[in-house]
This record gives structure tokens, C-alpha cells and sequence, in this order.
């Protein structure tokens, strides 16, 4: 069977005339570089990005064309976008370039954060640990639908989900020594942020629980299983599965929270990069450490998405 032709506004012809006007309007039609200083010119340059947007707009929506076409007319959008920011936006690149990435001012002082990469590795470890088992045992017994244990679990998430991280760090290292209780400031990160996310963990373990039908509950009683063979045979198998993915992105969150830790007095990245921008008048050491945690955290990020894939085929199976 004879296969019909596109629709004239589908055809390729179509598309290459619409690419050949953009490109006139770009190389004739917009105004010279510069910032915008007049309403024509903001008019002009409005305009071609209208016209721009909508191209690729209707371009994606061809379903007819291949992704590998699409992806290149979305990296050609985008670097047209830069462009035009740099070439529009009337920013002093200089200024800007010496204050924010000036990493010859950083030769030779990068090891010095090393040593706080791996203190907040180390916080959010433990941090991850102490919440999740904090979390998922109270998951448990919020499980048990006992009255008095449902009415004081709730308390305590809506406690710690309440409070903003930084009070509780503060209060827990400045006001616990009033009551007899005296923390090191990284053991009170460690207990902080440990406190404030398992009040998310908990919910998060709690939505894995109640996700498992209760038929399969109902069954692991008839064939004579304890509550808590229910739960460990049964029950946790399957609702770990679940969790994993907003599981992961509450680790994560741990992770980027330690860089809160400053307030106690903890000699962490940011307190090494802002030492380092006092003595070098640059903004470069904060932009450093905004790459190491993205160093750090994108594999994580990665492993998340990896594990919310995997959780759905095993939820189909």
C-alpha cells in the first residue's frame, strides 16, 4: 500500500524554508550586539525568539521525524539562546569571569578542601543511617494502629518537619548544654539532621507499608505468621522496593543539608570557601565547592533514577 504524503506544513521543504527565514533573521534582521536600549530593538529581538520557540515547537511535535534530528534542532535552539544572552544581555563578561571563575587565584589551594569533603561524607553517612533506621522503626509501629503510639509518632514528624534544619542545628548545639546534654558540633549535625529527616523517612517508610494490599496480609495469618513474621516475611520485602527512589532523594537531601553546618562551628566547605573569599576577593572558591557537591551528588542522583526504573519493574512483576 502506497504510503501517504505529510501535509504540506509536515514536509521537509516546509521546514527547510522555515530554518532558512530564522537564519535570515538572524544574520540581517536582529540588531547589532549590545544591550538593549531601545524599545525596537527589544521589540526585534523578541520577536525572533517567538518565531524560534514556535519552530521548534511545532518541530518536536513531528512525530514523523526521527529523535536523533530533534535532538539536534534543540542543541542548535540552545546554543542560539546563549548566544544571544551573551550577545544581548549587555553583562559585564570581565567582571564577571574575574570575580566568578577565576581559577588561577585557585592554583595550588584546592587541597584544602579535602579534608572538608570528607567531614561532610562522613556527617551525611551517619546522618543517612541514624534516619533511615530511626525512620523505617517508626514506620513499624505507626504500622501497628495503637492509638497512643500513632498520636505520639505524629508529633514527632510534625515537630521535626516544622522546624527549618538550621534552628534545629542551632538549638541542639547552643541549648541542649543548658539541660546537661553537651554535643560536639559535628555530633550535633549528626543528631540534627539525623532527627529532622527521619520525620521524612518515617512517612516515606510509612507510604511503602500501607501500599502492600491487605489480602497479603490477610493471608500470612491464615497460614499462622506472627505480626512480626508479617511484617519481615511479607510486608518488607515488598515495600522496600517502593521506597528505594524517595528514599534515595531523602539521602540526597541529607547530603546537600550539611552544607548548613557552618552555624555550629563546623570547619566544612563552606566555611573554607568563605575564608578563602575574604582572602582572595573572588566569588571562585564558593563556585568550587558548589562543583564538588554536584560532583558528589550527581552519582547518587544517577543511582536514583537507576533504582525508581528498577522498583517499576519489579512493582510489575
Amino acid at each position: 500500500m502506497r504510503r501517504l504524503a505529510p501535509p504540506w506544513y509536515r514536509q521537509t521543504r516546509f521546514y527547510l524554508g522555515c530554518m532558512l527565514f530564522l537564519l535570515f533573521y538572524l544574520f540581517i534582521l536582529l540588531p547589532d550586539q549590545g544591550p538593549i536600549d531601545s524599545i525596537l530593538k527589544g521589540i526585534d529581538v523578541f520577536i525572533f525568539i517567538i518565531l524560534l520557540i514556535s519552530f521548534i515547537s511545532w518541530f518536536l511535535s513531528d512525530n514523523l521525524k526521527p529523535e536523533w534530528i530533534k535532538t539536534v534542532i534543540v542543541l542548535i535552539f540552545i546554543s542560539i539562546l546563549a548566544w544571544m544572552f551573551y550577545s544581548y544581555s549587555g553583562a559585564d563578561w570581565d567582571n564577571f569571569f574575574r570575580l566568578f571563575l577565576n581559577f588561577d587565584k585557585m592554583k595550588g589551594r584546592y587541597k584544602t578542601f579535602l579534608k572538608p569533603t570528607f567531614l561532610i561524607l562522613k556527617m551525611a553517612g551517619y546522618s543517612c543511617i541514624y534516619a533511615v533506621i530511626i525512620g523505617a522503626v517508626l514506620a513499624v509501629f505507626r504500622s501497628f494502629n495503637n492509638v497512643v503510639v500513632n498520636w505520639l509518632i505524629a508529633i514527632y514528624i510534625t515537630i521535626f518537619r516544622s522546624f527549618p534544619a538550621m534552628v534545629l542545628l542551632v538549638l541542639i548545639y547552643y541549648a541542649l548544654p543548658f539541660i546537661g546534654i553537651q554535643l560536639g558540633s559535628v555530633q550535633a549535625v549528626i543528631v540534627g539532621l539525623s532527627l529532622f529527616y527521619s520525620a521524612y523517612t518515617t512517612e516515606v517508610f510509612r507510604a511503602g507499608l500501607e501500599s502492600i494490599h491487605r489480602t497479603q496480609i490477610e493471608a500470612a495469618s491464615v497460614l499462622g505468621l506472627s505480626a512480626w513474621q508479617t511484617m519481615r516475611l511479607v510486608i518488607a520485602p515488598q515495600a522496600i522496593r517502593i521506597v528505594i527512589p524517595p528514599l534515595t532523594s531523602q539521602l540526597i537531601g541529607i547530603l546537600k543539608t550539611t552544607s548548613i553546618s557552618y552555624v555550629v562551628g563546623v570547619i566544612d566547605l563552606i566555611t573554607r570557601a568563605r575564608q578563602l573569599q575574604s582572602y582572595l576577593m573572588v566569588v571562585t572558591p564558593l563556585i568550587v565547592v558548589s562543583l564538588i557537591y554536584l560532583i558528589i551528588i550527581v552519582p547518587f542522583v544517577i543511582l536514583s533514577g537507576y533504582l525508581e526504573r528498577r522498583s517499576r519493574q519489579w512493582v510489575k512483576n
